[in-house]
């Protein structure tokens, strides 16, 4: 077994998701998305949309695209790309695989941003 393969973590069994199904698993402290193609692909992608900043399950899935409930932004799921105007910003995809009857997912835990309140941004000072 090779050093990335040990980094996916099982799911769930293969058939707790058919064909056409989504369903929300928490992994390594995050919400996933977790979505079945008719034909069979699987795609994970974190619950939350970057347009609305609310959970984008319960959108429309079709044709390798997910719109968000909220305000119908479209994104592509296998890249995270957003394919309207309304976000700039993709989805965050995560690697997920099924194998043995398992359905298997790598997510990196989320790291939070340090944010320093008031003063000017690096680079926006005198020369040094």
């Amino acid at each position: 077994m090779t050093q990335e393969e040990n980094l996916f973590v099982p799911l769930c069994p293969s058939e707790d998701i058919e064909p056409g199904e989504e369903k929300v698993f928490r992994s390594n402290g995050r919400s996933v998305l977790v979505i079945r193609s008719v034909e069979g692909d699987l795609f994970a992608v974190e619950d939350n949309c970057p347009h609305a900043n609310a959970n984008i399950s319960g959108g429309r899935f079709r044709g390798g695209f997910y719109a968000c409930p909220h305000h119908g932004a479209r994104f592509e799921l296998s890249t995270g790309k957003s394919m309207t105007n309304l976000s700039n910003k993709p989805l965050v995809c995560f690697d997920i695989k099924e194998e043995d009857g398992q359905i298997k997912i790598f997510v990196p835990e989320k790291k939070k941003v340090k944010v320093n309140l008031g003063g000017m941004p690096p680079g926006f000072g005198p020369p040094m």
